[in-house]
């Protein structure tokens, strides 16, 4: 009677018959974007950056609200570029191809300026304060205000940085040194840098708000 291999036999022919090994792995993508609404002309643009690039084009392009973004060929391989006019959105929705996931969706939140409570006249002599948001900026959000003159003369900024407890933006008189009296077009700039990272992707997109313009009159 023909004695059958002893189990060390099989698990020897398996190991030699193996040529698995872990899976080969893939770097996750880098996105760096800038996303930009301007209330005035209701206007978004969004540029991204996706590395490593995807030279054989065979990937899908990023999306942007759901629309696809044009590559932006003179910046090189890797580059888009949207602009699209719509009502503000609230929330910033991609998808981008990235590592080994066929699609990945960055979804950040997207909050406005109210340029309608900057008062038509301020003092210089006089602490001002007023609302801009419905909340508190947070800690990687920054707010500026700009004073820019009638004659299209070099803007005074003032910047605010986050985290601050409510959407009050305060204006100290000494605040306003720097700011002769006169007639200026005034706005506000809302920028948030949002970065987070998966196996997937690594993530780093800022956000801007610009707000309407409105006259100010800055009185001594």
């Amino acid at each position: 009677m023909r004695r059958l291999p002893g189990l060390p036999f099989y698990i020897a022919l398996l190991t030699s018959l193996c040529t698995c090994g872990p899976a080969p792995s893939v770097s996750p993508t880098t996105v760096v974007g800038n996303i930009r609404y301007t209330e005035s002309n209701q206007l978004l643009v969004g540029t991204l950056n996706l590395s490593p690039a995807d030279s054989s084009g065979t990937q899908a392009p990023p999306t942007l609200l759901g629309s696809a973004m044009p590559a932006l060929e003179r910046a090189g391989a890797g580059n888009f570029r949207t602009r699209r006019q719509l009502h503000f959105p609230g929330t910033i929705q991609m998808t981008l191809p990235c590592g080994q996931a066929s699609e990945c969706v960055l979804s950040y939140d997207f909050l406005p300026l109210f340029a309608d409570s900057i008062p038509s006249q301020i003092s210089l002599a006089e602490t001002v304060a007023f609302p801009v948001a419905g909340g508190g900026l947070l800690s990687d959000e920054s707010l500026v205000i700009f004073f820019e003159p009638a004659d299209r003369s070099s803007p005074k900024r003032i910047q605010l940085m986050g985290p601050t407890d409510t959407g009050i933006f305060t204006l100290p008189k000494n605040s306003l040194e720097d700011i002769p009296a006169g007639d200026y077009q005034v706005y506000l700039i809302k920028q948030q840098l949002h970065q987070d990272s998966t196996a997937y992707y690594k993530a780093s997109i800022q956000t801007e708000y610009f707000s309407k313009t409105v006259l100010v009159k800055v009185q001594q």
